[in-house]
């Protein structure tokens, strides 16, 4: 099992993200301080070997102190010893790798005379240990459609290991399991992933970033580097995925996600015809018990309304929920040229996510909602206090970068705080099953009482009724009561009686 993975942050540094040997756990990470994946690599080893430093990686503290600075490649490492640490270190790579050391020749020097350095005789390997290098036959396709032989491609292989032609592939034309779990679910480099949205299909960096964490937090440090897919079998994956249950304590949906995240790698690469068969498509599903979702009822939406929130832009994004059934990406991805107060429409044209950023909406549609006027204003004066307003910044602005937006999982946090001082506490809250998107289904409730369902599905930008239908399924305080008009109007005269 690896020991620490490295990974770039959105300013293009490095992270050192360490695997707890014993869960197989990754921690949060740690920058390196350097873009430059080379030293990241030699400052990651470092903090393998003495500890991780508790400052950060490019911080003063960390630099003012000698004895945790890490050099960042060789020639600076070289130029910062002396004479004597030189010669230490020398005896210790002499030590370590069994090659002797460069010698001074021991004759008597007189004054003037040159000093002549001498290499002491490096020990030759014998045959069994000379590495030599393998070919590889690499085949190409060209434009043409013709298969092309590629010569003079050359591979090391270490203590007569076989040749690996390709990522992901043994000598002999196996695919290992988590190198092409982990190739499939990488969004910059997967052929799959390309093709998805060359052909006009959604998937997500944050989709492809949870598929590739599964694999690395659970596939891998349970197979290993050296499963691979062709020795996969049934009872395997059985015993995998009940580990995931018992040891591991996953819910049943998110073991149906590890599922679902090699049955797709495992289904595209048997379609591409590199395997015969996907052992995973035969492997027994758990069964989720889904908690139905609540929605707040309408007096606790009163109660919220009349509520002074500690936070203005939370409430105003809690009332885009609840009365236009915005989704909370959604309500990050509005922006100045999405509200017109003159004709008092609302344009839902993108939704946004920390880690795609601004992306089309869920069904890649633009919605357009007539809105109440005063909310519209209270929209633009909002956008209005962000210092760097324009046309195309955003509604809900961040106070540490007025240029993006607040992170969606904010509003969730003060609509929280928010049930919990008009009385619903988190433990009422969760055995409700109430979250933020909840004033979506809200929404989509109250709506659904009033007017057609085609109106409604415009609203809530639903592509099928059965979807507004699901949102729909809440009973309200209104629907009791023309419930109970019609069967006191229906049987009136016959309890009169």
């Amino acid at each position: 099992m690896r020991q620490f993975y490295l990974g770039k942050t959105s300013s293009g540094y490095y992270k050192a993200y360490f695997i707890d040997p014993v869960t197989g756990c990754r921690d949060y990470g740690k920058s390196t301080g350097t873009k430059d994946k080379i030293e990241a690599a030699i400052i990651a080893n470092d903090w393998l070997k003495n500890g991780k430093p508790t400052a950060h990686a490019n911080s003063r503290k960390l630099k003012s102190d000698d004895s945790l600075l890490v050099p960042t490649s060789l020639k600076s490492f070289v130029d910062r010893l002396s004479e004597a640490e030189a010669k230490t270190v020398m005896s210790m790579l002499s030590q370590k790798f069994g090659f002797t050391s460069p010698v001074v020749s021991q004759k008597p020097v007189e004054v003037g005379e040159p000093v002549v350095e001498t290499l002491a005789p490096v020990p030759v390997p014998s045959s069994a240990e000379v590495v030599k290098p393998k070919k590889v036959i690499v085949i190409k396709k060209t434009a043409d459609g013709k298969m092309q032989l590629v010569k003079n491609k050359k591979q090391v292989v270490k203590d007569g290991s076989s040749s690996v032609p390709s990522i992901g592939l043994t000598s002999d034309g196996k695919h290992l399991l988590c190198d092409n779990l982990e190739n499939f679910w990488d969004y910059d480099t997967s052929v799959f992933i390309k093709r998805q949205l060359d052909r006009g299909h959604s998937l997500s960096k944050k989709y492809a970033f949870c598929m590739k964490s599964f694999v690395r937090n659970y596939w891998r440090p349970y197979f290993g580097d050296d499963m691979c897919i062709e020795d996969l079998t049934v009872p395997d994956l059985d015993d995998f995925l009940f580990y995931l249950h018992d040891a591991k304590e996953l819910a049943s949906e998110t073991i149906n996600k590890n599922i679902n995240c090699v049955n797709r790698c495992l289904n595209w690469l048997a379609k591409q015809q590199k395997i015969k068969v996907n052992p995973v498509a035969s492997v027994e599903r758990f069964k989720v018990d889904a908690d139905e979702r609540d929605i707040p009822t309408e007096q606790e939406i009163r109660s919220l309304l009349a509520l002074d929130w500690e936070n203005h832009s939370a409430k105003l994004a809690f009332k885009v929920a609840a009365f236009y059934g915005l989704r909370a990406g959604e309500i990050s991805g509005l922006r100045v040229c999405d509200i017109d107060v003159v004709a008092d429409m609302l344009y839902v044209r993108h939704s946004y996510s920390e880690m795609d950023g601004l992306k089309s909406t869920k069904n890649k549609e633009i919605r357009e909602l007539p809105i109440d006027h005063a909310l519209a204003l209270q929209l633009m004066s909002q956008a209005r206090l962000n210092p760097e307003f324009g046309d195309l910044s955003y509604v809900f602005w961040s106070v540490k970068n007025h240029k993006m937006p607040i992170t969606p999982g904010y509003y969730g946090d003060c609509f929280y705080k928010a049930l919990e001082e008009i009385g619903v506490s988190e433990a009422v809250r969760k055995d409700r099953n109430i979250v933020f998107h909840s004033l979506r289904h809200f929404c989509c409730t109250i709506l659904k009482q009033r007017a057609d369902k085609e109106i409604v599905m415009e609203i809530m930008g639903h592509k099928s009724g059965r979807m507004t239908d699901h949102y729909s399924d809440h009973e309200t305080q209104e629907k009791f009561d023309n419930m109970r008009t019609i069967i006191s109007g229906a049987w009136e005269k016959y309890i009169s009686a």
